[in-house]
């Protein structure tokens, strides 16, 4: 089977590059900035969504959501304390 050689082909460099020359960073910047933003949007409305249909199905889901949200991140740090205590340095749930 041959060889493949990819380091022969050369590094483009920039005059070799197809770039416009009216490029204006601050507006893609900003244009990118505003894609962050509605992306972040539509996740809380579909985050949203899903909240209020699994209330439907089960009333009472997001409280008892919340509140076993809110013992995982007691046990959390109580376990993150306790290993900082003790100077072990083993990642959370089991994940060394």
């Amino acid at each position: 089977m041959p060889k493949l050689d990819f380091d022969s082909f050369p590094e483009p460099s920039l005059t070799d590059l197809d770039l416009p020359e009216d490029i204006d960073v601050e507006d893609l910047i900003a244009e990118l900035e505003n894609s962050h933003r509605l992306r972040y949007q539509m996740i809380n409305v579909e985050t949203w969504a899903i909240v209020e249909a699994m209330d439907r199905f089960i009333p009472g889901f997001w409280s008892r959501f919340l509140e076993n949200r809110r013992l995982a991140l007691k046990q959390f740090i109580a376990k993150k304390r306790q290993q900082n205590e003790t100077g072990n340095k083993k990642k959370p749930f089991g994940l060394d």
